[in-house]
């Protein structure tokens, strides 16, 4: 479970970056004025999507720094409440580094509050043993584009050859699937065939796997 205390006028639609991550047991309250009080149809969905608590909470009277001051309100509320879990404050908000340096250091036991400026890397910085954590750092690891680029030429290829190997056959809708099984497994023959046959069936299975062995010279898909 993680409390996100999104800094609305601060950071608005980028903040929500990642929300497609958000769990059910997670809480999201959105502080906000009346100023600056819309948001995009598809973020909100995609936060309804996830099944977790949402709360909104509108200033009441506009005024200097007013929403840090509900959003450090809040943070006492919730831990005051007995609360010992872990809150991420959406904001690019410096200000907010006191609250966090008060429950990391002057309470007992100490409070986890990291500060972000939206949900995505928010889950990063919070260091929690999650599926959904290792999946957002896969998707920010720094890549080389070149590099990359030089992968995608060469699935285009092998999909190019895919769709003439199975043209006019009973298999020619199911390319994307057997590209799958070919592009994660071309150096292991058994595990293509095993693969094949577990998504195909064995009858099936062994036919699609008797034409990959056409590109055994090529692919290393040779007979089991």
């Amino acid at each position: 479970m993680v409390h996100f205390m999104i800094d609305w006028e601060n950071i608005q639609h980028n903040g929500l970056r990642g929300s497609r991550y958000l769990k059910p047991s997670d809480n999201i309250t959105i502080f906000y004025s009346k100023a600056c009080n819309q948001i995009e149809q598809g973020d909100l969905q995609e936060i309804l999507n996830s099944g977790c608590t949402l709360e909104l909470c509108r200033l009441v009277n506009p005024g200097k720094n007013a929403l840090d001051h509900y959003i450090s309100s809040r943070i006492g509320t919730l831990f005051g409440s007995g609360y010992s879990g872990d809150v991420a404050i959406i904001s690019r908000d410096k200000g907010f580094q006191a609250v966090q340096d008060y429950w990391r250091h002057c309470v007992k036991p100490s409070r986890n509050i990291v500060i972000r400026p939206n949900i995505e890397s928010g889950i990063v910085s919070l260091n929690e043993n999650t599926e959904r954590r290792r999946q957002i750092q896969q998707e920010m690891k720094i890549v080389n584009m070149e590099e990359e680029f030089e992968k995608y030429k060469e699935e285009q290829r092998i999909r190019s050859e895919l769709k003439k190997l199975f043209a006019d056959t009973a298999y020619q809708e199911s390319v994307n699937l057997i590209m799958d099984i070919v592009k994660n497994n071309k150096k292991q023959s058994k595990v293509v065939y095993l693969n094949t046959l577990k998504q195909f069936g064995k009858k099936d299975g062994l036919e699609i796997y008797r034409k990959l062995r056409q590109w055994s010279n090529e692919y290393n898909i040779t007979s089991r």
